[in-house]
């Protein structure tokens, strides 16, 4: 069973207000991708901008730019990269080690630097979480400890506003998987069934309108978001989330659309489950139905689309070799049902 704790304090409001509010005093580091049009000139801050899915190299690049800074908090504004290398560089300023020391279970020694997260999508979720995830040669890798959990995340749906069809889509279903792969796994309680529940509940209430730029789908998808990360903090991601670290960093695929690629396997394996028949029975449908109707209706692409049958199996096998995710669930997950999960989003 798992348990749920949260360290982080979620504030719905608009961001600079409420920055301006939390009492950020002395000096601090920005990282964000893109120019922000926020009024951030009462705090002291360096900005670092940060590149999409950034790789270990480029964490020990950002590192060697801002070690010098003597920073008191670091302020993360963007996606889960974004947000994930904040935490890094967080733990940077506390821990002297090289950042891929970090991966594994609880390897951050000391607390990181205070963080503060501001998320303008609606998918990683990382704004409430202990994850990290650092692209390596072979595969994406986590970073799991409480210490990198950001202080405050302050979530205010007008940042989302504007966020482009593909990247809106592929954070929503990042977001979704959160919240399906955390209710199937063994450390699920039934708190966090309530919450991956609610989760997949926002997603389908959510993504019509999201898509369409709606500020009332994004308030859902904002929440189907920061839901899923409460319930992957408290649980865990599992068997989609193992093959798509595997194929984000063989082919450079986002984090989100690589989600998307295995997410119908996933359903559909576990489409007799007990779990997932209670899931169908709480929200009033088929889930995996639902789903199919979403990727029909956005032109999800299949993964056919970009790998052969063999290149899928030898996906498998890497996944395979995650030992956390793959012991997440109630039985052990063998390598002929991660082959079968493949076969069937092909």
């Amino acid at each position: 069973m798992g348990s749920m704790f949260l360290k982080t304090r979620i504030i719905f409001g608009e961001a600079a207000g409420t920055l301006g509010k939390l009492g950020l005093t002395g000096r601090g580091l920005l990282c964000s991708r893109r120019h922000l049009n926020l009024n951030l000139e009462n705090l002291d801050l360096d900005r670092l901008p940060v590149e999409p899915e950034p790789t270990v190299d480029d964490v020990r690049r950002y590192w060697s730019e801002i070690r010098d800074g003597r920073y008191d908090y670091v302020l993360a504004i963007g996606g889960g990269s974004v947000i994930d290398t904040a935490k890094v560089l967080g733990a940077l300023m506390t821990n002297d080690v090289d950042p891929a020391e970090f991966v594994g279970e609880e390897r951050v020694v000391n607390e990181s630097r205070r963080i503060i997260a501001v998320p303008t999508t609606h998918g990683s979720g990382s704004e409430v979480t202990k994850y990290a995830v650092l692209k390596m040669r072979d595969a994406k890798r986590s970073i799991v400890s409480e210490r990198i959990c950001p202080e405050t995340a302050v979530l205010d749906v007008a940042l989302t506003m504007g966020l482009p069809r593909h990247l809106t889509l592929f954070t929503s279903i990042d977001a979704f998987c959160h919240s399906i792969e955390a209710y199937l796994t063994r450390f699920s309680d039934p708190v966090v069934d309530v919450i991956c529940q609610a989760g997949v509940r926002k997603f389908f209430e959510g993504i019509d309108g999201a898509m369409a730029d709606e500020r009332g789908g994004r308030e859902r998808m904002v929440l189907c978001s920061v839901l899923g990360g409460m319930a992957i903090n408290a649980a865990q991601a599992y068997l989609v989330h193992a093959l798509s670290h595997v194929i984000g960093a063989m082919l450079d695929i986002p984090h989100g659309m690589a989600n998307a690629l295995f997410l119908p396997g996933f359903l559909r394996f576990h489409e007799n489950h007990g779990k997932m028949r209670a899931l169908n029975e709480a929200v009033g449908f088929s889930v995996a139905e639902r789903m199919e109707e979403v990727y029909e209706r956005y032109r999800v692409k299949r993964l056919s689309e970009f790998v052969s049958q063999k290149e899928a199996e030898e996906i498998a096998e890497r996944a395979h070799e995650n030992r956390r995710l793959m012991s997440a669930g109630e039985r052990e997950i063998t390598l002929d049902d991660l082959r079968k999960i493949v076969s069937l989003c092909l």
